[in-house]
């Protein structure tokens, strides 16, 4: 996998766990700034440990110590008795990965499918748990549209694999980042179509567990882009928010992935949240 330039204050780490090997990014703060907190953050379905980079980096300058990964089996065949490819899997997969690299309980980011793992992994075991950040996630992926969309998820690798969708990836980049689209055209390449057809059938699968969070007392935020209703609509991201006695930030000028799109206005809006809205937040806001 290609790799790509870290901003300031990230840096890769090797983690072991007692189930695997993981390559994660590590967001480092100064010495005179760290407040000794983590945050872990969680991609999702195309995503890697890299779609965190940035607002990673700005975390890191707040005094948040931050953690990417890579899902395993994701872009390699899982080797024998590493976890599957259920949320719940990846979910403790996250949990142990919480359990090596911090001492306390972790703010949670997770990414589409990253809240769902997250999530999982939250009402599983609240005490490793500071806040819920649902970046670009809704409740659940069990009508017919979304059931249609992962279907056609699971058959891309009898129609050529991930990379089939190359083509319309190309099209969202910039035709001079040469490094992002060698980036892309290899992260799509290599992913495993296993990982990628499990993966659908779980999210298919994963029901609605707002009310579960709010019993397990797990302060939450729900963040999606201004122009992100291909996958779930403002009205939806704002009716979970509302189950779960939340925030519901929008974030300008951004679509399905504030994090790479604005990562600047959405580390604003997650520092907010870590100061003073994992306490208490129930209405509705529109960043920027």
């Amino acid at each position: 996998m290609i790799e790509l330039p870290l901003p300031p204050g990230v840096e890769r780490r090797l983690i072991e766990t007692p189930r695997r090997r993981v390559q994660a990014l590590h967001g480092v703060p100064r010495p005179e700034v760290d407040n000794g907190i983590d945050v872990v953050m969680v991609s999702g379905f195309f995503g890697t440990k890299e779609d965190f980079r940035e607002v990673m980096s700005l975390l890191a300058a707040a005094g948040y110590r931050g953690w990417a990964y890579d899902y395993s089996g994701q872009l390699e065949l899982a080797t024998a008795g590493a976890v599957g490819y259920s949320i719940t899997d990846m979910a403790s997969d996250l949990a142990e990965l919480i359990r090596a690299v911090t001492s306390g309980p972790a703010h949670l980011i997770g990414h589409c499918l990253g809240g769902f793992v997250a999530r999982s992994a939250a009402v599983a075991g609240p005490d490793l748990v500071r806040s819920l950040t649902l970046l670009a996630c809704g409740p659940d992926m069990r009508d017919s549209k979304h059931q249609d969309m992962l279907e056609g998820l699971a058959k891309l690798h009898a129609n050529g694999g991930t990379i089939a969708l190359w083509p319309l990836v190309k099209a969202l980049l910039a035709k001079d980042d040469t490094v992002m689209r060698e980036f892309w055209h290899a992260k799509l390449s290599e992913m495993n179509p296993e990982w990628v057809t499990g993966t659908a059938k779980s999210m298919a699968d994963e029901p609605d567990r707002s009310d579960e969070l709010l019993a397990a007392g797990i302060p939450s935020l729900v963040v999606s882009g201004k122009r992100d209703r291909r996958v779930w609509s403002h009205d939806i991201y704002a009716g979970m928010a509302g189950r779960l006695q939340a925030e519901h930030v929008i974030i300008p000028k951004a679509s399905h992935s504030p994090n790479m799109e604005q990562p600047a206005i959405l580390a604003e809006a997650l520092l907010g949240f870590f100061a003073t809205g994992a306490l208490a937040g129930t209405h509705a806001t529109v960043a920027g």
